[in-house]
């Protein structure tokens, strides 16, 4: 039976998240034993609201396996200024995937419409070994690191290049689990899944579980002044022009901080 169907798992029913440094890349049949939390959570009842009810999303934990997905979303959704490198990227899944999540859909080569259209463009992995023909398609994700800075940094947005040889809990670039900032660096759905509620409610659902994991005091990003709005929905706050200067600058600072004001009786849980 395919993951998406088998998924029962709920938000509020999620492990607390661990702060011990993120396994990159676990057997198959250890991955019950995450100690980061459920793998797969079911988040159909939030898309109801939504403008395409075929898709039948679960959301899933990112790690180090799921990095030709995310490469290829990431460069999908923005423009190569903004996209993080393919290097980047493996850094933030392997270092801290328990801080990654990704919104997944599965269909058969032959389904109709988008799903069916999205599979001729590149190699997806099954969803389930006994149903190889039905493949896992990466909608949209959330990858994030964490900061002792309680705004996003270039520093935070850099990493350290000797990351595959030489982990280190606290460096003075990238990921710092001592931090108690998380900086959500990429928030993306695929073009072909745009404008129908697909961000809003995957964002929402990451911040209610970052702030019920207890793991950090606030969640800061970087985004364009065309998208402070979007952010401001759930539940962010705009500080003010960013310093960061990464992708040519011109970024604004939001932050959500847990002190109250987002919780499960929002409208769109």
């Amino acid at each position: 039976m395919p993951r998406d169907l088998l998924a029962d798992k709920t938000l509020e029913s999620m492990s607390q998240l661990s702060r011990e440094p993120a396994a990159a890349s676990p057997p198959p049949e250890e991955s019950k034993a995450n100690p980061y939390g459920a793998s797969l959570i079911r988040v159909e009842d939030p898309f109801k609201k939504t403008t395409n009810n075929k898709i039948h999303p679960f959301s899933s934990l990112l790690s180090v396996d799921d990095l030709d997905d995310c490469d290829w979303l990431e460069h999908a959704a923005f423009d190569p200024i903004e996209a993080a490198s393919r290097e980047k990227i493996e850094y933030r899944l392997r270092t801290c995937g328990e801080l990654c999540t990704g919104l997944f859909s599965s269909a058969y080569p032959t389904s109709a419409g988008p799903l069916g259209a999205i599979q001729k463009t590149r190699t997806f992995p099954s969803v389930d070994s006994r149903d190889s023909d039905r493949k896992r398609i990466l909608l949209g994700h959330i990858i994030s690191t964490k900061s002792p800075s309680n705004l996003v940094t270039d520093d935070s947005m850099d990493y350290p290049k000797d990351f595959r040889t030489n982990y280190q809990l606290t460096p003075s670039i990238g990921h710092n689990e001592d931090g108690e900032t998380v900086c959500l660096h990429s928030l993306c759905v695929h073009p072909n899944f745009a404008s129908q509620g697909l961000g809003q409610v995957l964002l929402k659902s990451y911040v209610q579980r970052i702030k019920d994991s207890g793991v950090a005091k606030r969640i800061a990003l970087l985004c364009r002044e065309r998208l402070i709005g979007f952010y401001e929905k759930a539940g962010f706050k705009k500080v003010g022009p960013s310093k960061c200067q990464y992708g040519g600058g011109n970024w604004y600072d939001m932050v959500v901080e847990f002190d109250g004001g987002f919780g499960h009786d929002d409208q769109d849980f």
